[in-house]
């Protein structure tokens, strides 16, 4: 068999070429398994292969340099070699990368922690920083200008961000920042609760922006309600106001009617004029007097004021039941029988007024009808219904307005004293 320094020079240089290559995928094989984490009684043959190949590129090139430097070994161990190593480190790497997808290394689980999008960092009992994953570095850069190398250099910066760091300091417990790139991380210390590490602790970056600016918006929203309601509020009492300004306006007019008509009947009486209706105007002047001075008198003597008014009007107003005991309910059904009677002769050119009380369940039900004609249409309400539905509808009830086929006027009234305004 051929010995390796008998080659012409050119097969020499070729050989002794490839070994180094073959020594040079196997170095790269030994370093990827001591990476990965391999045990290291499988790393030792891997080890001796390279240096027999280094050794074996070594005798090689002194045998080529130093022709006194004979190399006796065989052209085709060499070759055996340079077909074999190169084949032997590729299944080698492709196996420690399976299996550094299989098992659990520190390679791999420093891997894991780089990959988190939280920042993690682990600190013995000096304080003196062992492990800290990518996220907690580039955020502990941010604060501190530096990679961390103490935990109390990192905590001092929480503290009290520098005004060159752009980190803004929102909370203290939790420790909440705002860095300038408008994300939101809440910073937490704990020690590590297993016996074999004890003095160890654990710093985490937790993202927050997301639930800060949900609670910034929700914030906003509830500032721009309690706005709103205020708004609310004071429309609200305009309202009221203006309600009961057109009601005062509504009394004094019809008040101003009432007078009008009574002094002129009254100054044509005083000059010498007709006395038949002398009784009839100074009952309308103490009925004005008593609304001025707030004494209504009895409920049950205001319904007979309206059956008075309604004969004098040639209209027969007639009770089918009683006045509830709520004097607000009462004063209520009142008024709307003098409404009635007044509308009836007005639109419906009627003679006749009825009043239905029924009460059931705490609820006086009150319908009141007449014999006029019936309306063409929805009744469009003027100031008096409009008056009695707002009086209505503050004590509680309801008032609902029927016109076809014949008018009537349903209210529906609390009959408990509690209700009333």
């Amino acid at each position: 068999m051929t010995a390796f320094s008998l080659l012409p020079p050119t097969a020499q240089h070729l050989l002794a070429e490839l070994l180094f290559f073959c020594a040079m995928a196997q170095l790269a094989h030994c370093v990827y398994r001591s990476i990965a984490g391999s045990a290291p009684r499988r790393r030792v043959p891997e080890w001796a292969g390279f240096a027999v190949l280094f050794a074996l590129c070594a005798h090689a090139t002194a045998a080529m340099d130093y022709p006194d430097y004979p190399c006796a070994l065989p052209w085709l161990l060499f070759t055996a070699l340079i077909l074999f190593v190169p084949i032997h480190a590729l299944r080698g790497i492709r196996q420690a990368v399976r299996e550094s997808r299989r098992t659990l290394s520190p390679a791999s689980v420093r891997q894991a922690l780089d990959n988190l999008d939280s920042g993690i960092l682990f600190a013995d009992a000096t304080g003196r920083t062992v492990l800290v994953n990518r996220t907690m570095n580039r955020l502990a850069e941010t604060l501190t200008g530096s990679d961390p190398q103490m935990l109390g250099e990192l905590e001092a910066a929480l503290r009290a961000p520098g005004a060159d760091s752009g980190v803004e300091k929102l909370s203290d417990a939790p420790t909440l920042c705002r860095f300038p790139d408008g994300r939101v991380w809440r910073f937490q210390t704990v020690p590590l609760s297993d016996p074999a590490l004890a003095g160890f602790t654990q710093t985490t970056a937790q993202d927050m922006t997301e639930p800060v600016e949900i609670n910034e918006r929700l914030a906003r929203e509830n500032a721009a309600l309690h706005e709103a309601n205020l708004k609310m509020n004071r429309m609200l009492a305009r309202i009221a106001d203006r309600i009961r300004e057109e009601e005062t306006l509504n009394l004094k007019m019809r008040i101003h009617d009432e007078i009008g008509s009574s002094l002129i009947a009254l100054s044509e009486l005083a000059a010498g004029g007709d006395t038949t209706d002398t009784d009839r105007q100074m009952r309308t002047l103490q009925d004005a007097v008593r609304c001025f001075s707030g004494s209504r008198g009895a409920l049950p003597d205001a319904f007979e004021d309206v059956c008075r008014r309604a004969e004098e009007m040639k209209v027969s107003l007639t009770l089918d039941g009683y006045l509830p005991e709520s004097e607000n309910a009462a004063r209520l059904i009142v008024a709307a029988a003098r409404e009635c009677v007044t509308n009836c002769v007005r639109h419906a050119q009627g003679s006749r007024v009825s009043v239905a009380i029924r009460s059931r369940s705490g609820v006086c039900t009150v319908t009141i009808t007449n014999d006029g004609a019936a309306p063409t249409g929805p009744i469009t309400e003027g100031g008096g219904l409009s008056a009695l539905r707002r009086s209505v509808e503050r004590a509680g009830g309801e008032m609902h307005i029927a016109w076809s086929p014949r008018f009537a006027l349903i209210l529906n009234l609390p009959e408990r004293e509690a209700a009333e305004e």
